[in-house]
């Protein structure tokens, strides 16, 4: 086992507050360590090189980082190892940035709890398992739910990109709000003339599960589920007994399939008020016409030249999404069935086979939250790079 230590600077963020030669010298002597050096700033294009260049030149098996948070340059030097031929799996950081020096004002007292983070990280690399990273490709293809003015116009839009689309209206045929008669009747005539629309009439998405560029909607018993990359909310609004705008019940339903948030009124979170205001915290999914709140059928045609623009900029026919390699696994011989981990899969990635009355994971629906590990009350689940033994062995390393 060979692993290289590098302990970040980070210009003066870490460096004015923790020894990190000193750290550098303390872990050199650990088993398995044959590299143990400072660097200034290893986010810097110089930095990047002369980590790719360290991990070649002494054949490094592991790397530990002590640096600034995972959030912040984790796939940044994951990116590195993969440079440099070390499966990036085998990378571990320490964050002595924000979780020591930014908190701990004595420099002695900062440079011991530093030494024992990097310790732990350095203990859980003896545990690492290099994983594979797996790709599918997008498909370019759109559900759009509710056939009024806004889902007609944006399914128009999208088809004049020349991409399939299904509009799925809960009603027996399209046209949503009474009121528009005459605008609703042009878009329904546009409809029909496109060979890329598909309409599906007098039915709701009863299922959705996937993320961006792999979705699956099943709109009901007798119809066939539909695969699509981008799902587009186009339902209307109603008025409540107290004069309130709020979401139908179905399209609450579809927000909780989807997992998004809603405010008070049912209507479901933005990822950013002004930047991406019709796009929803679940990438790939958007909110347009009434869907967002009351608006006017003006404001609907608007709202949906904005999703079908963001939909074309970012579903690209061709384009491949990587899968997560740190997918849940489940064994069959500890499983009991219970179905805990079903409740708590904010992915829809896990499903029961009722022949063998256990529960599995498809790997290319599952994003790596752990959530069905922590709840798995037999201990069947491991989530793949936080093993139990993974963080037993870190926390041993802390603790010394």
């Amino acid at each position: 086992m060979r692993t290289g230590v590098f302990v970040c600077s980070c210009g003066p963020n870490i460096g004015d507050r923790i020894d990190i030669e000193k750290i550098a010298d303390e872990v050199s002597g650990i088993e398995g360590v044959v590299l143990a050096e400072t660097h200034g700033l290893l986010c810097s294009p110089d930095g990047k090189k002369y980590l790719e260049e360290r991990i070649k030149e002494n054949d490094l098996e592991r790397v530990v980082i002590a640096a600034c948070s995972p959030r912040e340059h984790e796939i940044t030097f994951m990116k590195v190892c993969e440079t440099a031929g070390l499966n990036p799996f085998m990378m571990q950081m320490a964050n002595i940035r924000e979780q020591v020096a930014w908190v701990t004002p004595d420099r002695e007292s900062a440079t011991r709890k530093a030494l024992k983070l990097v310790r732990g990280a350095i203990n859980r690399t003896i545990r690492h398992k290099p994983l594979e990273k797996t790709s599918i490709v997008c498909n370019p293809e759109i559900v759009i739910v509710g056939g009024g003015i806004a889902g007609m116009s944006a399914a128009l839009l999208l088809a004049d990109a020349d991409r399939k689309i299904t509009i799925i209206e809960k009603n027996s045929s399209l046209g949503g709000h009474p009121g528009n008669k005459d605008l609703a009747a042009h878009f329904c005539e546009a409809v029909k003339e496109r060979k890329e629309i598909t309409v599906i009439t007098g039915c709701e998405p009863e299922e959705i599960v996937g993320f961006f560029g792999n979705f699956i909607i099943k709109p009901g018993e007798d119809i066939e589920e539909i695969r699509a990359g981008s799902i587009v909310l186009a339902t209307g609004c109603m008025v409540d007994d107290n004069g309130r705008d709020t979401a139908p019940d179905g399209f609450r339903k579809m927000t909780e399939m989807l997992r998004i948030t809603t405010d008070e009124n049912g209507f479901p979170g933005r990822e950013h008020a002004s930047l991406a205001p019709v796009s929803t915290p679940i990438d790939g999914v958007y909110v347009t016409g009434c869907a967002g709140g009351l608006c006017s059928p003006g404001e609907a045609v608007s709202r949906s030249e904005a999703v079908a623009g963001t939909i074309l900029s970012s579903l690209i026919p061709g384009r491949e999404v990587e899968t997560e390699p740190r997918t849940s696994v489940i064994s069959e011989t500890l499983c009991r069935g219970c179905k805990t981990c079903l409740e708590v899969c904010g992915y829809g990635a896990i499903s029961f086979d009722d022949e063998r009355l256990v529960c599995t994971v498809n790997s290319v629906l599952c994003k790596g939250c752990g959530n069905c590990a922590a709840a798995c009350p037999s201990g069947a689940i491991k989530s793949q790079h936080f093993t139990p033994d993974q963080i037993r062995y870190q926390m041993a390393g802390l603790l010394r």
